[in-house]
């Protein structure tokens, strides 16, 4: 070979030897070569990136520092770019130390935190931090301690709301809802919006002060103890003192006689009344009255008729005869109906009086049988009435004025404000039955609570008379769980109105609404699972579906309600298939609205037992048990080296060879020349 063939060789030899460090790397492994040669000027790279820990729970306003691990070769940089997605508030944020400041306002319930290398971004590493939810103390007081009895106070979400009630004992009334001295309402039952820390809230309690007034119908006459105001069941004595002249009559009460002795003991007084102390002068003509009865028609007589005189304090009988083939109608006295009746006692007058009285044909036309047949319907008929003056007819007037005196005897004694006529007339027009008659509450009462929101105290009673009944079936709780009226309160409020409310107090409409929470695994549809699957966070498993429903009955017919006003507390036990160590669970939600969309929500676990989840839910659809196992680190994301290290080996190898060929030429050539 000439000289000029080895030299052009030589001049083509590197620039082609340069041209297959880029073709022959990825066959150097087949020439044969095995021998891999580590060179002390190979660039650093990135082989890995993890962050420590992978999963975590904080708490708002506080700070978690995270540690990113990263892993090469030859002197890589070990820094990294921090950031955090998925936060709320402006004020979360994480620095370039991997230290995360969760703000106090932060709404999210997780977030995700992410570490990349700063050498080479294709390499980088996830941690899922879920915030955990705060809680406040919501305690309650009652100022007087026998005041009476609040209800609602317990553990609240930051942010939530709380029903708070007051009940006043015996002898006291509500007087308004405290805060840090502050007062804030004056509604027994109240709503605590919003809160952000812990609350005490005092409910003030008054004693009922009863006012005793006491008059006199003639100031010459006499005198009498002072008017002044008493503790509700506290007792007091009144005394009347007739002056020169004059002589003491007895005490009144509303236009009637209540006592003839001149001192009179009040005993466990309960309202406030008025007293008039009567004084009148001796050998003085007896004031009287007139009492005028009259027919609507021809039909009939009443005796006496026309106008009769009686003196105060005394009385006179009325007598209805109706004539052939009629039957008295109704009564009216001072122009009020009474119903119908054949005698009327007019007792203790002292004021003037009317009464008149409707005949109306009779179907039965023998008069010896007429008192036997059925009577005409009566505008206001009541029978204990009717039944109170036919016993009155037939005493004597001795006997009258023995029963008077009997009866004024235990008004005193039990400080009563009208006479036992009045008070069967009122316990026979109260209409209470149902609850309301359980509870002792009367119509208007309840229609008063019932109209002003106040009404769980009634509701709960329900309960207990079992007009409203409340259940919950639980496929997650081996024992039956406790029910609380106040967290089915939005239930009812949403399923009754007020009109309903009433109809079911009075025992006319009871009223079932059952909470159901139902296992779901194995009917769950296919798109159902694919969509929390798609939805949730990732590093989370789902472990089990269930649904929750709510429905509501009366009537005979049954109401599913798929959505509340405020949230219901529902508590399920973990399967046993679904317990581990360091395990945290969630619960998915996936709701269907009125316009078909789909709306997804993930809820937080709300206690610390490992071995249920209670959560908090105004919407009744398919559920999902997740869990987050925080030992587990989070996958780690990055291209692999093995590609890189085999092309970085046979470029070396090829680069090895070409120089050998090189210095094996030059030598060769510079031999012949020295020959």
């Amino acid at each position: 070979m000439g000289k000029k063939w080895i030299y052009r060789m030589g001049a083509f030899l590197l620039p082609a030897l340069l041209l297959l460090l880029d073709i022959l790397p990825c066959h150097a492994a087949q020439i044969g070569f095995g021998a891999v040669v580590e060179s002390t000027e190979e660039a650093p790279f990135i082989t890995s990136v993890s962050i420590s820990p992978g999963t975590t729970v904080v708490s708002k306003d506080t700070k978690c520092s995270f540690t990113a691990y990263v892993a090469g070769v030859n002197n890589y940089s070990r820094e990294v770019v921090w950031s955090v997605s998925g936060q709320k508030s402006q004020s979360t944020f994480i620095d370039a130390n991997g230290i995360l400041n969760v703000a106090s306002d932060e709404t999210s319930s997780t977030m995700v935190v992410k570490a990349v290398s700063r050498q080479d971004s294709n390499y980088s590493a996830e941690a899922l931090v879920s915030v955990r939810e705060t809680t406040y103390y919501l305690q309650l007081k009652a100022s007087p301690e026998n005041g009476g009895n609040v209800y609602g106070s317990g553990a609240v979400r930051e942010g939530g709301s709380a029903v708070i009630s007051a009940m006043p004992n015996e002898g006291f009334f509500f007087d308004s809802w405290v805060l840090d001295g502050n007062r804030v309402s004056q509604d027994s039952r109240y709503t605590v919006n919003n809160m952000r820390g812990d609350a005490t809230y005092v409910a003030e309690f008054k004693p009922v002060i009863c006012r005793i007034n006491v008059n006199v119908n003639d100031s010459s006459g006499g005198t009498a103890t002072e008017s002044r105001d008493i503790n509700y069941g506290e007792s007091m004595t009144l005394e009347a003192w007739a002056k020169e002249g004059y002589q003491f009559d007895g005490w009144t009460e509303n236009g009637k006689t209540v006592s003839k002795d001149s001192r009179m003991s009040l005993d466990r007084i309960t309202q406030s009344r008025t007293f008039t102390a009567v004084f009148s002068r001796k050998n003085d003509q007896p004031r009287t009255y007139t009492i005028t009865a009259a027919t609507s028609s021809g039909n009939g007589t009443i005796t006496p008729a026309g106008k009769s005189t009686v003196k105060e304090g005394e009385g006179i009988l009325y007598t209805m005869t109706p004539g052939s083939g009629y039957a008295v109608s109704n009564v009216y006295v001072d122009g009020k109906p009474v119903g119908w009746m054949n005698s009327f006692n007019f007792t203790d007058v002292r004021e003037n009086h009317t009464i008149s009285v409707d005949f109306a044909e009779s179907p039965v036309k023998d008069k010896n049988s007429a008192a036997t047949a059925e009577r005409p319907a009566q505008t206001d008929g009541k029978e204990e009435q009717k039944e109170d003056m036919a016993d009155k007819d037939q005493k004597t007037d001795q006997n009258k004025k023995e029963e008077k005196e009997d009866q004024n005897d235990d008004k005193d004694k039990n400080g009563d404000k009208t006479t036992g006529e009045d008070d069967g007339g009122r316990k026979q027009e109260s209409g209470m039955t149902g609850t309301l008659k359980y509870l002792d509450v009367s119509v208007e009462e309840a229609e008063r609570l019932v109209k002003g929101n106040n009404d769980a105290e009634l509701m709960i009673g329900a309960m207990e008379s079992g007009d409203l009944q409340l259940a919950v079936h639980n496929d997650f709780s081996s024992e039956k769980q406790e029910i609380s009226y106040y967290n089915f309160e939005a239930a009812v409020d949403c399923f009754l109105s007020g009109e309903e409310k009433m109809e079911l107090l009075q025992g006319s409409a009871p009223v079932a609404i059952n909470l159901y929470i139902e296992d779901a695994d194995d009917r769950q549809t296919a798109q159902v699972q694919k969509e929390f699957a798609e939805k949730k966070l990732p590093g989370m498993n789902i472990g089990q579906y269930f649904e929750v429903s709510l429905t509501a009955s009366k009537k005979g017919e049954t109401q599913t309600i798929s959505e509340l006003s405020s949230a219901l507390k529902v508590v399920i036990e973990v399967p046993e298939h679904l317990k581990a160590e360091n395990r945290r669970f969630y619960v998915l939600r996936l709701h269907t609205k009125e316009d078909g969309s789909r709306e997804f929500a993930q809820l937080s676990d709300e206690d610390d037992n490992p071995d249920t989840i209670t959560f908090s839910t105004d919407k009744f659809s398919p559920y999902a048990i997740a869990y987050v196992d925080e030992q587990t680190a989070p996958g780690i994301s990055g291209k692999g080296p093995g590609d890189r290290r085999f092309r970085n080996a046979a470029g070396i190898v090829i680069v090895l060879l070409a120089l050998a060929v090189t210095v094996t030429g030059v030598l060769y050539i510079a031999g012949k020349r020295r020959r």
